[in-house]
């Protein structure tokens, strides 16, 4: 698996490209960390000599390398691929995918302000909305580098034979760690979409309509027993971490329950698919992918 990982030296980035490394296996897999080198406007002066201005930018970006790549293990910082770019972030990260024919991007997020458990940065907002292969979020909080040594806790929602094909075909290019443990899931509607009302309750007592309410109660449970089928048979697709866990399937607000199951669980990484390109677009009218991502405590990879 090819996969390119933006650096630009913040704590964010440098998280990003070791929780990346612990992902692939450097004999058969291909790591590319890519700089967008900023505009930054050394040229102010007429007698500033060109050669200085391009040393300088050159010194910038080799810093940035060296302190990502001191976050690699042994094997990668070898092996790493370095790709230095410049322009618009975002943007000019999806260029270079695109050059690289990359199976997978992975970027930093930076989430611990108010205005961002709402809305992804400007970069990872670029890319996740317009890439067209998976895109890795690696969420990360400063001064907690050592969690990203803790074992990896997976969790892979299932919405479906169609994404969860997708969502199995990317699990399985990944060198899971042998102290990985995954976990399925999926959501099914709840059969009431809220609690009875006092005034209602009387009313369940007639007979035919607690014959009904059996009749649905029944079928219900039909649906949640085909729902755990199904996500058996999802879970064998996967690779073997994921098999010594029981399936989770829940009831409720898809996203609400991915983010409480990863709660619950102190999972590392959740992954979700998204029907079409625009799942951060959709993020103000309820994008189940675009709600994980925002409000997950933990990095989500985003498949396609």
């Amino acid at each position: 698996m090819r996969v390119l990982v933006g650096v630009d030296g913040s704590s964010n980035s440098l998280a990003t490209a070791a929780f990346v490394g612990r992902l692939l296996a450097v004999d058969r897999d291909q790591l590319i960390l890519c700089y967008v080198a900023p505009e930054v406007p050394l040229e102010v002066d007429d007698q500033l000599d060109p050669g200085v201005a391009v040393r300088a930018k050159a010194a910038l970006s080799n810093a940035v390398f060296d302190e990502a790549t001191s976050r690699l293990t042994p094997e990668w910082r070898a092996a790493a691929e370095r790709a230095v770019a410049s322009g618009a972030a975002g943007p000019t990260l999806l260029s270079v995918a695109e050059e690289k024919k990359v199976d997978l991007i992975a970027v930093g997020f930076r989430g611990a302000g108010l205005f961002e458990r709402f809305m992804l940065g400007s970069v990872s907002r670029a890319v996740v909305h317009s890439a067209t292969v998976p895109v890795l979020v690696v969420k990360s909080d400063p001064g907690e580098q050592s969690a990203l040594n803790d074992p990896l806790r997976v969790l892979a929602a299932y919405d479906g034979a169609a994404l969860g094909s997708c969502i199995a075909a990317v699990a399985n290019q990944i060198a899971w760690p042998a102290d990985a443990s995954g976990w399925v899931m999926t959501v099914v509607p709840p059969m009431f979409v809220a609690e009875l009302p006092d005034w209602l309750q009387p009313i369940t007592r007639d007979d035919d309509v607690r014959a009904m309410a059996e009749a649905w109660q029944k079928e219900h449970e039909q649906q949640l027993a085909a729902a755990a089928d199904e996500l058996r048979t999802f879970r064998q697709q996967l690779p073997a971490c994921f098999h010594g866990n029981e399936p989770v399937v829940a009831e409720g607000h898809p996203a609400a329950k991915i983010v409480e199951t990863a709660r619950k669980h102190r999972i590392s990484l959740v992954i979700v698919g998204s029907r079409g390109r625009g799942g951060v677009a959709r993020l103000l009218i309820g994008s189940t992918s675009a709600e994980v991502l925002t409000g997950a405590p933990c990095s989500v990879l985003v498949v396609r």
